[in-house]
C-alpha cells in the first residue's frame, strides 16, 4: 500500500479514537453511576378479595344433543389446582355420528392396550388436563325451550367432531325452531346463572368453487347473499380432509359494510390437486361474534406489556361465559 494511502488511513482511524474516546468516558460515567445505585424497590398491592364466578359455554345447535362446560373462573394469581375426576363417572364419546357411553375407567381399558406405554401416557394427559379445568360437579342445570325443560346429568362429554369437552348433557335432540328461545339456568353453591339463545336461519350457499392458478394450487371461493331486513353476524371456517384436519381460515364479521350485497368468502392458493376442503359457514348471533372477537383479544393481549386490555364480552347473566345458538351450512371441495 502507498505510503499516503497508509497516512490518510491512520489519521482516519486516529480521529476516530479520538472522537469515541471524547464519548465513551461521560458514557461510562453514566453506567457507573446507574449501577452504584440501588433500581430495585418492592411494591406492596393490595389486591381485593376475589370472588369465584360460573363460567359456561354452552351451544345450541339443531340436530345435537344439550351440553354445557361448566367450570370456574380464578384470579390472575391464582393458579389451577386439580380435581381428581371419579373413575365411574360416565363418559360420553360422540364420533362420526356414533355415540359411546361407558364409565371412565372402562374407556382406559378399552382405549389402552397391553403394555401401550404411549397410549397410557396420553390417556392420563387428557385426564389430568380435565382434572385441572376447574369443572363445578355440583350444580344444577337445565335448558328450557317451548315450555319444556330438560336437565342436564353431570358425566364427560367428547365431542371429537367438533374437538369439544362438557361436563354436563343431555341426550335431548335440539329441535330447529327458529321462533323460540332457548334458555339455560345454572345453580350452584348459592350461585345462579342465566342465559337465552335463539337460532338464526341458516345460510344457503349461492356458489362454491375452487380457482388454480399456474402452478396447479386452488383457493376455494364461496358466494352467499346478506339478509338486508336485519343486522347479520357470521362465522366462517375452512378445514382440510376432515374437522380434525389443518384450519386455514377461522374469522367471524358482521355485515356493516355489505349489507344485502352478494359477499365473497375464500382462501388464497393453499390447496393441491386431490385435497379436500372442507367450508363451514355459522350464522350466529351478535352477543357470539362479540364474545368470539373479545376472546381472541383477551388471548393475545395476556401477558403482552405493550397490549390493550381487553374484557371478554358475555351474555351470561350471574357468570361468565356465553350460551349461543349456532346454525351452520357445511359443505365440501374436492380439488381435481
Amino acid at each position: 500500500m502507498p505510503t499516503k494511502a497508509l497516512s490518510i488511513r491512520f489519521n482516519f482511524i486516529k480521529n476516530n479514537i479520538k472522537i469515541m474516546t471524547k464519548y465513551l468516558i461521560p458514557i461510562c460515567c453514566v453506567f457507573a453511576l446507574m449501577a452504584a445505585c440501588d433500581l430495585e424497590r418492592d411494591i406492596d398491592i393490595n389486591l381485593p378479595a376475589y370472588t369465584s364466578e360460573i363460567v359456561v359455554e354452552s351451544y345450541i345447535e339443531p340436530g345435537q344433543p344439550l351440553r354445557a362446560l361448566l367450570t370456574e373462573s380464578l384470579s390472575y394469581t391464582d393458579l389451577p389446582s386439580p380435581r381428581p375426576l371419579d373413575e365411574n363417572i360416565p363418559v360420553t364419546v360422540s364420533a362420526d355420528g356414533q355415540v359411546l357411553t361407558l364409565p371412565l375407567s372402562d374407556l382406559a381399558q378399552i382405549l389402552i392396550m397391553d403394555d401401550d406405554t404411549l397410549a397410557m401416557q396420553q390417556f392420563e394427559a387428557l385426564k389430568g388436563a380435565i382434572e385441572l379445568l376447574g369443572l363445578i360437579s355440583d350444580a344444577t342445570v337445565t335448558i328450557s325451550h317451548n315450555g319444556t325443560t330438560h336437565t342436564l346429568e353431570e358425566g364427560i362429554y367428547f365431542d371429537f367432531d367438533n374437538g369439544k369437552i362438557y361436563n354436563y348433557g343431555n341426550p335431548f335432540i335440539a329441535p330447529a325452531d327458529y321462533d323460540n328461545d332457548f334458555s339455560i339456568e345454572i345453580n350452584s353453591r348459592d350461585r345462579i346463572a342465566s342465559a337465552s339463545a335463539r337460532l338464526l336461519f341458516p345460510i344457503t350457499f349461492d356458489s362454491l368453487r375452487y380457482a388454480t392458478n399456474v402452478d396447479t394450487l386452488s383457493s376455494i371461493q364461496a358466494w352467499f347473499t346478506d339478509d338486508i331486513s336485519m343486522e347479520n353476524h357470521y362465522r366462517f371456517l375452512l378445514h382440510g380432509k376432515s374437522i380434525q384436519d389443518t384450519l386455514y381460515q377461522d374469522g367471524t364479521f358482521n355485515d356493516r359494510f355489505f349489507n344485502g350485497d352478494a359477499i365473497p368468502l375464500g382462501s388464497d392458493f393453499s390447496f393441491e390437486i386431490g385435497d379436500t376442503a372442507i367450508v363451514s359457514l355459522y350464522h350466529i348471533e351478535e352477543s357470539y361474534h362479540d364474545f368470539v372477537e373479545t376472546f381472541e383479544e383477551a388471548f393475545f393481549a395476556n401477558g403482552n406489556p405493550f397490549a390493550q386490555p381487553a374484557q371478554i364480552l358475555t351474555n351470561v347473566d350471574g357468570g361468565l361465559g356465553i350460551f349461543a345458538s349456532l346454525s351452520l351450512t357445511r359443505d365440501t371441495l374436492i380439488i381435481e
